[in-house]
């Protein structure tokens, strides 16, 4: 779904479960074309929220359920183990613990964190691990580039070697959604003022890196340019927009240029302009990203979407799904599946959806760490590997507002 500017981001004022309940019903994919019609405001001055949309029926036996409940049960129970086990690993600072992790990138890790936990429902100063997210959210904010310098608004940790613009992205990103979700009395951590200025010098950053080519690469300038480092960026640009910010929309149309360009004609999406690697990963990673920018009838999303759709890990059952789960090589299966989930959610046939996701939950069900529900990446440790799972079990809840269809 696209957001106007002045729609409230909050997911509401239903108890949870009954939020819950509402997922049980198939949403129409609807939305129109954002960066190509909406020109970008002047930032207000706060957040107008609007009333709360009508209720929707949940009795018309037209609309058939997207996912049976007792899916919906199960992932319920693996999100709520979970997501308390995840806010336990984080420090005091607000900072994640990245014990035995080979890559450790706390910038990127704390966003994706804190985005986890919102996607479960948690609100700052409203639910029980809503103080986890406003502390993440504190960590990034004292972690951005204030200097008035070239990397004005840059969000990194100087211990990071790893996080790069990714991290600074995600961070984009993870503020974004909480901008409108903060309580409506000042904060004692984190205040509507001083996250939405740390959110505008964060995406006048990002403008800023932008390459010519109309891509993003790991440093904060316009250097170089790759497909993942794009997406990321468009991504985070597109929550900044709905949150109210001002966006560039000729960045927005090279953004998606580059994208659409980097399409190969198997369907797949290549790592970057000028390159013949192309992924599952980056191809879904592509998909989401003309969704979010409301590409929703291009050529070049049918036929990604028709190359993800014969891909082995969708054809092959269980025991490719359990092939592919690995972190060997040039792979990054937690990555992969959230934004394969991502683009088969967004997706106007919901059936790819509904078996994938099936076999997914039972993937989590036998790979979690037994007494804490978590899941582990050697690569970037245990908040990652849990973090990026969270956030692709809970698309069917549509509590962040990214992933509302």
């Amino acid at each position: 779904m696209s957001f106007s500017g002045n729609q409230k981001l909050s997911p509401g004022r239903l108890d949870p479960s009954l939020r819950l309940l509402a997922c049980l019903v198939f949403l129409p994919f609807m939305g129109t074309g954002l960066w190509a019609r909406i020109l970008p405001p002047q930032a207000p001055t706060r957040i107008q929220e609007s009333p709360p949309p009508p209720k929707r029926s949940l009795k018309s036996s037209r609309i058939p359920p997207l996912l049976s409940p007792s899916l919906l049960t199960k992932a319920n129970l693996l999100a709520k183990a979970a997501g308390k086990s995840l806010a336990a690993l984080q420090g005091p600072s607000g900072k994640y613990s990245l014990r035995q992790t080979e890559l450790p990138a706390p910038v990127a890790v704390t966003a994706l964190a804190s985005l986890a936990l919102l996607s479960l429902g948690e609100l700052p100063g409203r639910t029980p691990l809503g103080s986890h997210i406003e502390k993440g959210i504190r960590y990034l904010l004292d972690n951005q580039d204030r200097s008035g310098g070239p990397e004005h608004g840059y969000i990194s940790d100087p211990s990071d070697r790893y996080s790069k613009m990714h991290g600074h992205g995600f961070a984009t990103l993870a503020m974004a959604q909480v901008l409108g979700q903060l309580p409506r009395d000042e904060s004692p951590l984190v205040t509507r003022k001083e996250l939405r200025q740390a959110l505008v010098d964060a995406v006048r950053l990002i403008e800023k890196a932008q390459d010519r080519t109309g891509g993003w690469y790991y440093t904060p300038s316009p250097t170089g340019h790759e497909g993942s480092m794009t997406i990321c960026m468009v991504q985070a640009l597109r929550a900044a927009r709905n949150a109210g910010i001002a966006v560039s929309i000729e960045c927005i149309q090279k953004a998606v240029r580059y994208v659409e360009r980097s399409q190969k004609p198997d369907g797949s999406f290549r790592y970057q302009l000028g390159s013949e690697r192309s992924s599952l990963a980056l191809t879904a990673a592509a998909l989401s990203t003309l969704d979010a920018s409301g590409r929703y009838d291009s050529k070049a999303l049918a036929k990604g979407l028709e190359f993800i759709l014969q891909s082995p890990q969708l054809r092959g059952g269980p025991k490719v799904f359990q092939l592919l789960d690995r972190e060997g090589g040039g792979r990054f299966p937690f990555y992969e599946r959230l934004y394969l989930g991502e683009a088969l959610f967004f997706s106007r046939d919901p059936k790819p959806f509904r078996r994938w996701y099936g076999l997914f939950i039972r993937r989590l069900e036998k790979t979690r760490t037994p007494g804490k529900g978590t899941w582990n990446s050697r690569r970037y440790g245990e908040a990652y590997a849990t973090s990026m799972n969270l956030l692709t079990l809970s698309l069917p809840f549509q509590y962040l507002p990214i992933h509302q269809r």
